[in-house]
């Protein structure tokens, strides 16, 4: 018989119009696939390493009443003490907040995967991006982000991708038509 592997920890940074639609589709998936431990505005945080006791309809109203002010070098210290456990864990950041972004590299180097539409980390300075990479390199821990523009064509994957592949890849600007 094969062992059933451990639920995913996520965490979720930002839970306005994009971050409450990905809550509550994450919140409709199985349980047995993932553990939500964490929901964090910029005000507040609510955190339990064994997951939190939330649903499709109460998880506002948890977060809401939640007193424990949103600090994320402590949410850091948590995360890092799951994946040191041996569990996966996943941040996902549905901000645009350039504080979160600056440390993705951080969460990376403990082990903590990155998810994000967030592009304040892609766009910033190059050595925040070179940092991502290093961190994510030398812990194993993943970042992925995603943006969409033009009808909703997902082009940095599909970029990605291509480079992957060794294909090369020219920027067309064109303006008006």
């Amino acid at each position: 018989m094969a062992a059933q592997a451990k639920a995913i920890r996520v965490a979720v940074v930002g839970v306005g119009l994009v971050g409450s639609e990905f809550v509550s589709q994450l919140l409709a998936l199985p349980t047995e696939l993932f553990r939500l431990v964490s929901l964090s505005t910029s005000r507040a945080t609510r955190f339990s390493a064994d997951g939190l006791a939330v649903n499709a309809t109460n998880w506002r109203s948890a977060l809401d009443s939640a007193a424990t002010p949103t600090i994320l070098s402590a949410l850091l210290g948590e995360l890092k003490e799951i994946a040191k456990s041996g569990d996966k864990v996943v941040l996902v950041d549905n901000t645009s907040a350039d504080n979160v972004a600056k440390m993705y590299p951080q969460f990376l180097s403990a082990g903590i995967n990155v998810i994000t539409p967030n592009k304040k980390a892609f766009s910033a300075d190059q050595s925040l991006y070179d940092d991502i990479v290093k961190s994510s390199i030398s812990s194993g821990a993943r970042f992925l982000n995603e943006s969409t523009v033009g009808a909703g064509l997902p082009i940095i994957s599909t970029l990605k991708d291509l480079v992957a592949t060794g294909d090369t890849v020219s920027l067309i600007y064109a303006f008006g038509t």
